[in-house]
């Protein structure tokens, strides 16, 4: 027979319609029914043959690339987020779908998290969680067994969750397949869907399942090698730790035996400043209670200094930073004497401040305050001559100056520079200490202190009393632990004037008193002519309150604007015109004000006898206000 055989085509791997046409050809030149009927018996089975062997080159083709995509996943050395990536799409092209995508498994949530997707076309995949037993992800997770729908959103199968839906509507998907990622147990769902209806076959969810087998085996390998990494990483940074702890543990003690060492040869505070900052590089200072400062970094600027010194006030004990780490603050004590505080500015290039940098202000905070101890002890000693000499200077006997001023000279104080008297009253139950403090601070600043009537009184190098009393008070309340009231005056150069000064500090100590301002400082311009009233009169808040209280109480429990009214039609020189102008309202509603103050006060509240009264008890109820604030 003259014609070209089935198996030869099969051989030859001809195309489908070939075999039909030699079919024809046969049939058409056979003798008999007969062999008719074995050739088309031939031609079905060459066709199942073809078949065959298609199908067994597909299956190798599939097995070559499982094998290509097991070695590139072996190969790959990157990080977890990197492999789950090169996963999905290794299995998108192995199947050749529309869309692969991974999610992991939340245990303890009880949800399955989509991580990564090849293929999307929108971000409505990210971050979503396909709960347990949920949609074709939540199945698998949960049975960990394969499933398959050939039509998601017609498969009477699958429960459905809102958020689910949602992603896959919004990415068009119809037939997906989900394949369990496994080791002991599911650790999550490798997943393949096309855009279009259809099951996928046998063979490609065995291959997807064979891909997930490897996958999962290079996921459990590259979180291994994190993991491992990781360790390395915290060990290697651990023996640095230890090492560069030791190096500063080293120089640590080098500074500490530096500093003992200058305190042993009878060094002062300026060498340990000297040598604690030259290991600390920036400016370095020590201020004492007054936050003056008492020693610095050779060449340290003069704004950088008050800078400092500002800071100061928020020393509370063991190093901190202030203003965000742009000094560093540290209390100079010894037991529970406060003897002032150390301030580091660091370099500004040095970065952040370290563990050595913590501990060498620490232990120049501990030298330090030992020699400012020493120094405190020395000038207690000297206290009670001096406290005799100023007791002798605030009697006013001008006969005996010329002789204070030789004393005064022989024990180091200056009577010429100009100083600020001030006066320190603190309640009875906590005098026990003022004496000492009092000298502690008087002798810090080169001065003099005494106690007379159970006031303290200090007389201070000053150009400014209303701040060398407000550091006094701030100062001596910190010590002493209660509200100290100090009343200041001078400035004086003149120990003629000390006695006149000292008369006008204690006047405006008792008016602070009396304005119920325990605690706070002030001098006579501070106050006015109204506080030095009060020094020897009655409470303030009574006086204020006997006056003007059905006022005040009328405009707390209405909110009105009696007081104001009262007040701007005084100072307006009792003009209601002046008054309205300057309320912003009609000279009328002025009178129905003042009307109702009338009826509050009485009705001679405006007469000879009683303006001046109100117009005192409106000026302290201000200047109350005024301190207040």
């Amino acid at each position: 027979m003259n014609r070209r055989s089935f198996l030869r085509l099969v051989v030859d791997g001809a195309p489908l319609p070939l075999y039909d046409e030699v079919l024809r050809e046969a049939v058409a030149g056979a003798a008999s029914p007969a062999e008719a009927e074995d050739l088309q018996a031939e031609h079905t089975l060459a066709l199942h043959l073809r078949d065959t062997l298609e199908k067994q080159r597909a299956r190798h083709e599939q097995q070559r690339a499982l094998v290509e995509c097991a070695k590139e996943l072996a190969e790959d050395r990157s990080d977890p987020d990197t492999i789950l990536t090169l996963i999905v799409a290794q299995a998108q092209r192995l199947l050749g779908c529309d869309m692969a995508y991974l999610s992991l498994n939340d245990d303890e949530g009880g949800a399955t998290c989509m991580r990564v997707m090849v293929g999307a076309t929108s971000s409505a995949w990210k971050d979503v969680r396909i709960p347990f037993g949920t949609g074709v992800g939540g199945r698998v997770a949960a049975t960990g067994t394969p499933f398959s729908t050939p039509d998601y959103f017609n498969d009477e199968r699958l429960t459905h969750d809102p958020a689910v839906d949602a992603s896959v509507r919004a990415e068009r998907q119809v037939s997906i397949v989900g394949v369990p990622l496994r080791n002991s147990a599911v650790i999550g769902v490798l997943f393949a869907s096309n855009r279009t209806p259809g099951p996928f076959s046998h063979d490609a969810i065995a291959l997807l399942g064979s891909f997930a087998a490897l996958a999962t085996s290079a996921i459990e390998q590259a979180r291994s090698r994190q993991e491992r990494d990781r360790t390395l990483r915290d060990l290697c940074q651990a023996g640095e730790s230890l090492r560069r702890r030791a190096a500063d543990q080293e120089r640590a003690v080098a500074v500490l035996d530096q500093t003992m060492d200058i305190v042993l040869r009878g060094g002062g505070v300026q060498e340990v400043v000297t040598a604690a900052g030259n290991r600390l590089g920036g400016v370095l200072a020590i201020f004492d209670e007054f936050e003056t400062p008492v020693a610095w970094t050779p060449g340290a600027p003069e704004d950088v200094l008050k800078a400092m010194s500002a800071a100061t006030v928020e020393a509370r004990g063991g190093v901190h930073g202030v203003d965000g780490g742009t000094y560093w603050v540290t209390d100079l004590v010894a037991g529970t004497e406060a003897l002032g505080a150390l301030a580091w500015a660091p370099p500004a290039a040095s970065g952040e401040v370290g563990d050595l940098d913590v501990r060498l202000l620490e232990r120049a905070a501990v030298v330090t305050s030992l020699l400012q101890l020493f120094r405190r002890n020395l000038a207690a000693a000297e206290a009670r001559v001096r406290g005799e000499l100023l007791d002798d200077l605030l009697t006013p006997n001008p006969r005996t100056y010329s002789s204070l001023a030789e004393r005064a000279l022989r024990i180091g104080y200056q009577p010429q520079k100009r100083h600020a008297v001030v006066v320190a009253h603190i309640r009875a139950e906590n005098r026990q200490s003022l004496a000492s403090v009092a000298s502690d601070l008087a002798a810090a600043r080169g001065g003099l202190s005494t106690v007379r009537d159970d006031r303290a009184v200090l007389v201070i190098p000053s150009d400014d009393p209303s701040l060398t009393g407000r550091r006094t008070a701030r100062s001596m309340t910190k010590r002493l632990g209660a509200p100290v009231t100090v009343g200041a005056a001078g400035p004086v150069d003149d120990p003629a004037d000390l006695p006149a000064a000292y008369g006008e500090a204690l006047a405006c100590a008792h008016a602070l008193i009396r304005l119920d301002r325990a605690g706070t400082a002030a001098t006579a311009a501070d106050l006015g002519y109204t506080g030095l009233l009060l020094g020897d009169s009655a409470s303030a808040g009574e006086f204020v309150a006997r006056t003007l209280g059905p006022v005040i109480q009328h405009d707390e429990q209405r909110s009105t604007m009696l007081m104001e009214t009262l007040d701007t039609y005084f100072t307006t020189g009792q003009s209601l015109v002046a008054s309205a102008k300057r309320l912003h309202i009609h000279p009328n509603t002025v009178t129905q004000r003042l009307d109702r103050v009338k009826r509050l006060l009485g009705v001679d509240w405006n007469s000879p006898d009683h303006t001046l009264e109100v117009q005192l008890a409106l000026r302290l109820h201000r200047l109350s206000r005024e301190l207040e604030d």
